[in-house]
């Protein structure tokens, strides 16, 4: 007598927020040495640049702030901030650097996280998670 071997897959409610949590972290987590041990100052929008990327011209050329900021030491940096924001120039924005290497630096803000190209696999795997788990979710 054959027995019938339950294959479904339950996934409980707290191993979802578990997974989703770690997943929307991603962004945050591959810039954590930045975030803890950077210095913080603030920068100036001094300009905007206009750049052909990966050779993608049907949306047009990207937009990058240029933004300005002095370090400790008295260095003055320059880079480019988060792709496609709209800053007027002399804006006035909070720049999180490395000491040891300034030109390690980004934009210490919510949308420049996760807008940033390293935040799209990230979203990618939300997706991907978000239809594992509805596909196979308990419907009761």
């Amino acid at each position: 007598m054959k027995t019938q071997v339950d294959i479904s897959h339950r996934i409980s409610p707290k191993l979802f927020w578990f997974v989703t949590l770690m997943i929307i972290t991603l962004p945050i987590t591959t810039q954590y040495r930045l975030l803890i041990f950077g210095e913080y100052t603030t920068g100036e929008v001094v300009g905007v640049e206009y750049e052909k990327t990966l050779g993608i011209s049907a949306f047009g050329p990207d937009k990058y702030p240029i933004i300005v900021f002095t370090t400790l030491e008295g260095k003055s940096v320059q880079f480019y901030g988060p792709e496609n924001f709209e800053y007027p120039k002399g804006t006035m924005l909070k720049v999180v650097y490395s000491p040891n290497n300034p030109t390690d630096c980004m934009v210490f803000s919510f949308g420049a996280l996760y807008t940033d190209r390293k935040a799209i696999i990230p979203g990618i795997l939300f997706l991907l998670w978000m239809a594992f788990y509805l596909a196979f979710r308990n419907k009761k």
